[in-house]
């Protein structure tokens, strides 16, 4: 009875946290540019596609319940170039094909080893190491937001052109990953999450079967290739469904590829004076 009620408490406790956070925050990266991120509540979810969904690829199942038992907050937007400079003060796309230079176009020609650089220099600013790339679980979770239709918008690709860049809107005259925000969000606030720019994340690409389990799984232990999600302006909208994986070398610096970032959960207690509506971290 004592450790039926305990387990009762800590996720009374658990529920209480994921309540407490601020649903929408805005963190001030080094040189003055605001980043919004959105918060990711804990949660199961069905990860995969089935079989009868339209143009399953290789290792998009099988589907499983999977459980993000800690909540995080991930960017609202892919990571913009406006944003990539204020960090890192480069500009890797600059005179680049299939590019349209903007401070709110995706920063994209990044590897994912750019994007660890990335968030070494970012985490060392803040004295912290809570940001990251969100895994591969945790980015589907918040791309579905609450659906298990094959996009986050419904059965019907015709509508990709009021949520996504993708082939059918910017081929032959537009191809470029256009500024983010411009499409409608999804049902948790998060734009682009389908098509734009591809969007790196944590895993090893491989078989979800060896892919860590069904509770936080971080994927595969070793691989060749990193994982992006969330298709690319060129792809059909059956290349940019929720389920949809792609990968790439860690290495190799891909056009159309970026990333979003995910900071570690907290309990946000005070707003920051001047910083762009930001909060300050309280003790977790």
């Amino acid at each position: 009875m004592n450790a039926t009620r305990s387990a009762l408490l800590l996720v009374l406790l658990a529920l209480g946290l994921a309540a407490a956070q601020q649903q929408e925050i805005t963190i001030e990266l080094p040189g003055g540019v605001g980043l919004e991120m959105i918060w990711v509540p804990p949660g199961t979810f069905t990860m995969g596609a089935p079989l009868a969904e339209a143009n399953p690829q290789k290792f998009e199942g099988p589907q499983r319940q999977v459980t993000i038992t800690q909540g995080g907050y991930l960017g609202k937007y892919e990571l913009t170039q406006e944003q990539w400079e204020s960090v890192m003060g480069t500009r890797p796309w600059a005179g680049l094909s299939y590019i349209i230079e903007h401070p709110r176009a995706p920063a994209t020609y990044l590897s994912w080893d750019n994007s660890q650089e990335f968030i070494a220099k970012l985490n060392e600013a803040k004295s912290i190491q809570n940001y990251r790339l969100p895994t591969e679980a945790e980015w589907e979770y918040a791309c579905r937001a609450g659906t298990i239709t094959p996009w986050s918008f419904g059965v019907q690709d015709s509508a990709i052109v009021d949520y996504a860049w993708s082939h059918n809107n910017t081929w032959p005259f537009e191809p470029w990953c256009h500024e983010v925000g411009l499409k409608l969000p999804n049902n948790w606030g998060f734009y682009d999450m389908h098509g734009n720019a591809w969007e790196w994340v944590q895993d090893w690409y491989g078989d979800y079967e060896t892919a860590g389990g069904f509770i936080d799984p971080q994927g595969n232990l070793e691989g060749v290739y990193r994982v992006t999600r969330g298709g690319i302006f060129i792809a059909p909208a059956k290349a940019q469904r929720s389920a949809s994986r792609d990968a790439g070398h860690p290495w190799y610096q891909e056009g159309g590829a970026g990333f979003r970032l995910w900071r570690e959960g907290a309990v946000f207690t005070a707003v920051e004076e001047n910083t762009w509506g930001g909060v300050k971290a309280g003790t977790r």
